[in-house]
């Protein structure tokens, strides 16, 4: 019975702990932390990889959600306007939609995002690509480099629309 709970609990009370004021970002910039740039996780599963080999040379914002997390669902819309401004700068955003329903994930993304561009999904029901790439908690977003290394990491909802991040996504792929 216990198990059962926390298998059913797990997804909500890890977005209930990102909109804690622990994990709360200031006007969507603190939750942009630069890091040393390394490398990018592989683990065993290669989905996310083979994808990101798609867009060599290119830097790249990959945004861990999930359609069951509030603050996600509230951040999708401006990342979508931050891929629409940044495509012409050589960004591609991708998201990874983590322990879902591929419909359900398919279906919110239609209804959130009318007459916007659409964002690729690699869905990650099992979880693997997320675990290798640190995405402990939801949502989460790891920029990459023109080398794709890790070279920021965000944790919890960004406003994406902030001119303060327009400036930090410079500095960091320039």
């Amino acid at each position: 019975m216990l198990r059962r709970f926390f298998s059913y609990a797990a997804p909500p009370l890890i977005c209930l702990l990102v909109q804690s004021p622990l994990f709360a970002a200031d006007s969507g910039v603190a939750a942009l932390k630069q890091v040393a740039p390394h490398s990018a996780a592989a683990g065993g599963d290669q989905r996310l990889t083979q994808v990101l080999a798609q867009h060599k040379g290119k830097p790249v914002l990959v945004n861990f959600w999930a359609t069951w997390c509030e603050p996600c669902r509230e951040e999708m819309p401006s990342l979508a306007r931050l891929a629409t401004r940044w495509q012409a700068k050589g960004l591609t955003v991708l998201t990874v939609a983590v322990a879902d329903n591929a419909k359900r994930v398919d279906d919110f993304l239609w209804e959130a995002l009318p007459g916007q561009q659409t964002l690729p999904v690699v869905h990650d029901r099992e979880q693997t690509i997320s675990r290798a790439w640190g995405a402990r908690m939801l949502p989460a977003t790891v920029i990459l480099d023109r080398q794709h290394r890790i070279v920021a990491r965000g944790m919890g909802a960004i406003d994406w629309d902030a001119p303060a991040i327009d400036k930090q996504l410079t500095k960091l792929i320039n």
